[in-house]
């Protein structure tokens, strides 16, 4: 088995801040770890090779600081590491960080599953794992709260409601996991040497080869405002029931609700 892991860097949260005037986040101070439910996708990837065999490769774009959270998927039993990094990829976008991601997957090798968590911690847009299956033209499993693994593909549990969607898709596929997916692996005194010792390699768009017309972002940020505080609720009180029902009735007709 072929295993990717999509991995990323994301500043801790409580040292956020927004730059208004670019709307990006100013992450220059910030302490950094690694997006929480990509520590699910990564122990998905380790379940997956111990049941079915195969290598792990996990990638990520960014700066040489994101080589920490490599070494932390190393711990966890990734056998090879990938940082993805140049100046044309600056400002990518959902879209162009997928076509990056497709573009280093094809220069690595064909898939026979890659795993991502559901969004990240900084963007949330929760976009990356369908657009990457889109541009492989391979199956796709999103938001999976449970995994069953199969020799032909994987069976997953999808929260809907109360209860739960299932689905099923034969390998190659892209699967994003949520972080009740299963229990982080544990890393071991060994996993520490091993990500100690571990060789990072690095690919540039010299190695990729994406088109200068094909890195263009479509989508930018016109503004940015924080959500609306909901009204606070009303307590209705009256001598009885029928003086309640009568003042609640007043007030919607006021605010022409009824």
């Amino acid at each position: 088995m072929n295993i990717y892991v999509l991995m990323k860097q994301v500043p801790v949260i409580s040292d956020i801040k927004i730059n208004h005037q670019t709307f990006n986040v100013e992450r220059e101070g910030a302490g950094t770890m690694m997006n929480p439910v990509d520590v699910h996708a990564i122990s998905a990837a380790v379940e997956l090779k111990k049941n079915l065999g195969g290598t792990i490769t996990v990638l990520t774009m960014g700066n040489e600081t994101c080589e920490v959270q490599l070494r932390e998927a190393a711990g966890m039993g990734a056998d090879h590491l990938v940082r993805i990094t140049d100046t044309a990829f600056a400002g990518a976008d959902t879209l162009i960080t997928a076509k990056v991601l497709a573009a280093a997957v094809r220069h690595l090798g064909a898939p026979d599953c890659i795993f991502c968590g559901q969004a990240s911690l900084d963007g949330s847009t929760g976009q990356i794992g369908a657009k990457l299956a889109a541009l492989l033209n391979i199956g796709l499993l999103n938001n999976a709260s449970q995994i069953d693994i199969e020799e032909k593909g994987l069976t997953i549990h999808q929260k809907a409601g109360k209860g739960y969607d299932v689905w099923q898709a034969d390998f190659p596929l892209v699967c994003s996991v949520t972080e009740d997916a299963n229990k982080p692996v544990p890393v071991t005194i060994k996993g520490k040497m091993a990500a100690k010792k571990a060789v990072i390699s690095v690919l540039s768009n010299a190695d990729l080869n994406i088109a200068p017309e094909d890195l263009h972002s479509p989508s930018r940020i016109e503004a940015l405002f924080p959500a609306a505080r909901q009204e606070a609720g009303m307590r209705i009180a009256g001598g009885t029931e029928k003086e309640s029902a009568k003042k609640l009735a007043d007030i919607l007709f006021e605010k022409h609700f009824i």
